[in-house]
């Protein structure tokens, strides 16, 4: 009987792990049977990342990058002035609005 082929899309190298439930590769999770080995998997690690437009990458006075996210009509930044800000808007949104 020939073993089962299985296609895994990831950006990390795969790896069999089994728990109680069953036997998954990972890190996609895909449910495979007791027994399975790496040899039956095939690896495609070639994932295309699509930019989101929600994310805007703002480099700061010293330097840092920092990311601002678009939440609804809201804007939240990853800066330390964001989070001491009252009002929670940093310069960075400031500038951006």
């Amino acid at each position: 009987m020939e073993k089962q082929i299985y296609h895994v899309q990831s950006s990390l190298r795969p790896a069999i792990i089994e728990l109680d439930k069953g036997t998954f590769v990972v890190p996609a999770w895909v449910e495979v049977p007791k027994g399975t080995t790496l040899d039956q998997i095939i690896w495609d690690n070639k994932i295309e990342i699509k930019p989101n437009p929600d994310l805007i990458k703002v480099t700061g006075s010293s330097g840092d990058v920092y990311t601002i996210q678009k939440i609804g009509n809201k804007y939240r930044c990853s800066c330390p002035g964001y989070f001491r800000a009252k009002d929670k808007i940093c310069k960075h949104i400031k500038q951006l609005k």
